[in-house]
């Protein structure tokens, strides 16, 4: 039997990872995958994954990681948005940079390629997408049965207090999502997502004190949460939102810089 030969890699790079700039979950996840399948399939490279810049789960961190654990040396970052925010490039830079620094131990190459949406390449793929549009059958602006909304988007819900969590790029890049996550599962165990004694967390965008995230505001109170973990918002839920006392560990005043260190474990 006559062995078939193995894909051809890359001579350079040996991963690649797409780089979404919003979270991707649903259907934009499906298409952030798509995406990666289709590059997958050329054969050219150890692994392919994907990542999230801001509000998701997979951050680039642990993008790299993932790419790292599958043996890459050498891996190609493609921002998948449109335009090139200089100061966005430059801090992911500095977050690869940081990732490497604190995995304790030499890792791959990473190297950034400019935003997919600056590439020549993608006029040619709207006017061929704009072009096969006028044949497929689509949702016109009349198809609705009824134009009324469920009750509930109308309603503002019960709460004693509301949480904002700072999903921003260098939070996420810290954990944010995964954070969230635990935040709503440690909220339903102590069976506080209801009611006027229940608490009211929504994601947000960049909260500004980058530096020590993970972050999230809790009103009324206005107390903003740093340096946050897992065993951090345990805390928090039980002994705050619960008991009514404030994590002092973790809480940083507003409007002064704190020169105490972010908790350790929460980076």
């Amino acid at each position: 039997m006559t062995e078939q030969p193995g894909p051809t890699l890359s001579a350079g790079m040996d991963a690649v990872l797409l780089l979404g700039r919003y979270g991707h979950q649903g259907a934009a996840g499906e298409g952030m995958e798509a995406l990666a399948e289709t590059v997958r399939a050329t054969g050219r490279y150890l692994t392919v994954r994907t990542a999230i810049a801001e509000r998701g789960l997979a951050s680039l961190p642990e993008g790299l990681e993932a790419c790292t654990q599958a043996g890459a040396r050498k891996i190609l970052v493609i921002p998948v948005f449109f335009g090139r925010d200089r100061s966005m490039v430059h801090w992911l830079s500095k977050a690869a940079y940081r990732w490497s620094r604190e995995r304790g131990e030499p890792g791959p190459e990473v190297v950034f390629a400019g935003a997919i949406g600056e590439h020549p390449a993608l006029g040619e793929a709207m006017v061929r997408a704009v072009s096969d549009a006028e044949s497929e059958a689509s949702v016109r602006a009349d198809d609705f049965e009824s134009l009324e909304d469920p009750p509930a988007w109308s309603v503002i819900p019960p709460q004693e207090r509301h949480v904002l969590a700072c999903m921003g790029p260098r939070c996420t890049s810290r954990g944010a999502g995964s954070l969230y996550i635990h935040l709503w599962k440690r909220l339903q165990k102590r069976e506080l997502l209801r009611g006027r004694s229940g608490v009211h967390a929504a994601q947000t965008g960049c909260l500004s004190p980058c530096n020590l995230g993970p972050t999230m505001v809790v009103y009324p109170e206005g107390i903003w949460y740093c340096g946050l973990s897992a065993a951090a918002i345990d805390r928090i839920v039980d002994e705050h939102f619960v008991g009514g006392r404030v994590v002092e560990e973790y809480a940083r005043e507003p409007g002064r810089h704190d020169e105490r260190p972010v908790p350790e474990g929460a980076r």
